[in-house]
C-alpha cells in the first residue's frame, strides 16, 4: 500500500511536543471513531477504522463503542475489498472486543499493553489479529494474497490467503541516529 499513516495517541503526542515535533497532516488518533478509505493501485480500496482510546479506567468495552464500530465495517465492507482497524487499548479490550456478537473487521491492528501476536485467527478464522512485540524489537509483515470472500465460508489460511512473516531487529541492524535522537530527546526508554 502505497500511504502514509501513523496512529499517534494523545500520550505519544504529548511525548513528541516535548522534543519539539509538530504534528504530521498524516497522524490519526481521534477521539472519536475514525474511518478512512485508501486507494490502492489497480482501483481496489481498503477500509481503515481507527478506534478512540477508551476512557481512563475503563472496565469494558463499551457496548456503543462496538455498535459504531460493526455498522462502520459494514459501511467499509460495501465499497472496499479489506477492511482493517486499529487499536491502542491494549490486549485485553482488544480480546474483549473479538468475542462481541457484531461485524468484525478483516484485520485488527492492535497495540497497547499486553503480548505480541503475529497473526491471532478469531472469530472463526475470519478476523486476524496482530500486535507488535515489546520493545519494537520486531516488525511483522503481513501479505494479502487473496481479498477475504464476503460468505460464512470465508477465513483466513496462512499461504492461500495471507502470509505473515515477522523479523527479528537484532544488534545487527543499526539505529537510525534521527530517531534514536528523536526517542532520547522524549525521555523515554
Amino acid at each position: 500500500m502505497e500511504y502514509d499513516l501513523l496512529h499517534v495517541s494523545e500520550h505519544e503526542r504529548a511525548l513528541l511536543a516535548k522534543a519539539s515535533v509538530k504534528p504530521r497532516a498524516y497522524w490519526c488518533g481521534p477521539t472519536e471513531l475514525e474511518e478512512r478509505v485508501l486507494p490502492l493501485r489497480g482501483g481496489a480500496k481498503v477500509g481503515l477504522i481507527i478506534l478512540p482510546p477508551l476512557k481512563d479506567k475503563a472496565r469494558n468495552v463499551p457496548d456503543s463503542l462496538v455498535q459504531s464500530l460493526s455498522e462502520a465495517v459494514l459501511r467499509l465492507r460495501a465499497s472496499t475489498r479489506l477492511v482493517i482497524a486499529m487499536s491502542a487499548w491494549g490486549y485485553s479490550f482488544e480480546q474483549e472486543l473479538l468475542t462481541a456478537s457484531a461485524s468484525l473487521p478483516d484485520i485488527l491492528l492492535g497495540s497497547g499493553p499486553g503480548i505480541g501476536l503475529v497473526g491471532n485467527k478469531e472469530q472463526f478464522g475470519k478476523t486476524l489479529w496482530i500486535r507488535p512485540f515489546a520493545q519494537g524489537k520486531a516488525v511483522e509483515r503481513v501479505d494479502i494474497l487473496a481479498w477475504p470472500q464476503r460468505n460464512v465460508n470465508f477465513k483466513w489460511t496462512e499461504e492461500q490467503n495471507i502470509r505473515m512473516t515477522l523479523f527479528g531487529l537484532t544488534e545487527q541492524i543499526s539505529d537510525d541516529p534521527q530517531v534514536l535522537s528523536l526517542i532520547q530527546s522524549m525521555g523515554t526508554d
